[in-house]
């Protein structure tokens, strides 16, 4: 997990994506295949998981953060493109 750095932005990049892709994938296909079979508490509890698993987290700040197509566009405090340190801070609270 990110902590207090001043190296905040090379810890964000190097981050292993491909394995929270990979993670949160097969989560998701579990999910489906409980739906499937009928079984709603395991769906359920699937679920949470996902809601609480620190890979879900890290790709949603990335999603929203980095791969967002309005990204460039400016926001309410009308400052534009946050960093990587910001992305950190995020996921702290």
């Amino acid at each position: 997990m990110i902590r207090h750095s001043y190296k905040t932005s090379e810890s964000w990049v190097a981050l292993p994506w491909k394995k929270f892709r990979r993670n949160l994938l097969r989560l998701q296909k579990r999910v489906y295949k409980a739906v499937q079979v009928g079984d709603k508490r395991k769906a359920r509890s699937l679920q949470k998981l996902i809601l609480k698993s620190t890979s879900a987290r890290f790709l949603a700040i990335r999603q929203v953060s980095q791969l967002n197509a309005g990204k460039n566009t400016a926001g309410i405090d009308g400052k534009k493109n946050p960093f990587h340190s910001r992305n950190a801070s995020t996921l702290r609270n």
